[in-house]
């Protein structure tokens, strides 16, 4: 009788499986053009093309096709130290409290109570020029997959870089603000090829590090627009009459390197696009698709139940809260709330992951929330520079 196999990325989907980002899950999986703490560490470098003096971030996400149980959640925080070097703090987190599965380590099973993966990132972000940002930050990471044991931990480095540069692509005085973002980053910048995950001391094993290079674009622009009842809303009044546009697209790659022990790095390319639309400076719509390439090679007498592609149409909505002039700056924070609520990537073979386990499906809610709370820097903003 043929054996079920799920095909996952490396350390379970961790780095890639979740982008730890309502609003980066809205728009496509789109990450490395986005300003602040919640997508630094995908791309440090826009720790310094925000203008926030302080900023914290928050996202918890739910949802997983083949563990049904686990959640992801993550928190940062960020602080410009002056009006060219900002510096950070991420921390995030894959939680199975449940788990279905029993823990793999050199060709044997352990059950486990929980499973967890950790990241904790100390980031630095400076401007060079006018409109030209870069980052470095040094991720230190462990897995608990055996209760609560270590069962592994690496220490690797991120690079990034992000350009800004305003634009007049479309001739016509309402098209105001138009400006183009490009942006590069590399997880794993030294190329670390593989790590050791040990059960105990005598049984242990070997797993690869992925090297992620991500390549991205942005572009975006203002139009004047009249909404009478937001003019006559004691909330809404002094909210500028504009319609904030932004297009977004990335690429992503995982590399190969000489030291990696498996083939991974064949698939994982990942392209995805977004558009967002935020009207008043408080309300965003976001939509967006991407799609993936995933392995589907087996050993004989195996069937792949998941397919060789994940892909996903993405929506949420986005709320940018004055909070700090509702309140006459009693709260000195905008806030920002992100949601998503919609149906997993598809990613399985519906047929077959039945016959394994009915909680096993990708035809259930994906649950993402997050929040974040800027102080504004004094620092004017450079009018060349994005507002993503």
């Amino acid at each position: 009788m043929a054996q079920n196999v799920f095909i996952t990325p490396d350390i379970k989907g961790f780095l890639n499986d979740n982008a730890y980002n309502a609003r980066s899950e809205a728009l496509g999986k789109n990450t490395i053009t986005l300003d602040g703490i919640k997508t630094a560490f995908e791309n440090p470098a826009v720790l310094s093309s925000s203008n926030e003096k302080l900023s914290l971030g928050f996202n918890y996400d739910k949802g997983h096709y083949m563990y049904p149980k686990s959640y992801y959640i993550t928190g940062g925080v960020s602080y410009r130290i002056n009006d060219r070097i900002v510096v950070g703090f991420d921390t995030r987190h894959w939680i199975d409290p449940e788990p279905y599965w029993r823990t793999i380590i050199g060709s044997q099973a352990f059950s486990t109570d929980k499973n967890t993966f950790n990241a904790n990132s100390i980031m630095v972000a400076g401007k060079i020029i006018e409109g030209l940002h870069v980052g470095a930050s040094v991720h230190f990471m462990n897995q608990k997959e055996i209760d609560n044991n270590e069962t592994a931990s690496q220490t690797l480095a991120s690079t990034g870089v992000v350009y800004d540069r305003a634009v007049n692509w479309i001739k016509n005085e309402k098209f105001q603000n138009q400006k183009i973002r490009g942006a590069v980053s590399l997880f794993n910048t030294l190329m670390k090829g593989s790590y050791t995950e040990r059960a105990n001391d005598s049984v242990f094993g070997f797993r690869d590090i992925p090297i992620i290079l991500r390549i991205g674009t942005s572009y975006s622009f203002s139009h004047p627009i009249n909404l009478e009842f937001a003019k006559n809303s004691k909330l809404l009044k002094d909210a500028p009459q504009k319609l904030d546009v932004s297009l977004h697209l990335q690429y992503s790659n995982w590399l190969a390197s000489d030291d990696h022990i498996f083939t991974s790095s064949e698939n994982h390319t990942m392209v995805g696009v977004g558009v967002e639309g935020t009207a008043l400076n408080t309300l965003a719509l976001r939509l967006g698709y991407f799609t993936e390439t995933r392995g589907t090679d087996v050993d004989p007498g195996e069937i792949a139940v998941t397919k060789n592609r994940r892909k996903a149409f993405t929506w949420g909505l986005g709320f940018i809260l004055p909070v700090h002039k509702w309140s006459n700056n009693g709260i000195p924070f905008e806030t920002r709330l992100d949601i998503l609520a919609k149906g997993l990537p598809d990613v399985l073979n519906e047929n077959r992951t039945e016959r394994v386990h009915p909680d096993f499906t990708d035809d259930k809610l994906q649950l993402s929330i997050g929040l974040q709370l800027n102080l504004k820097s004094n620092t004017p903003k450079n009018p060349e520079q994005l507002n993503p």
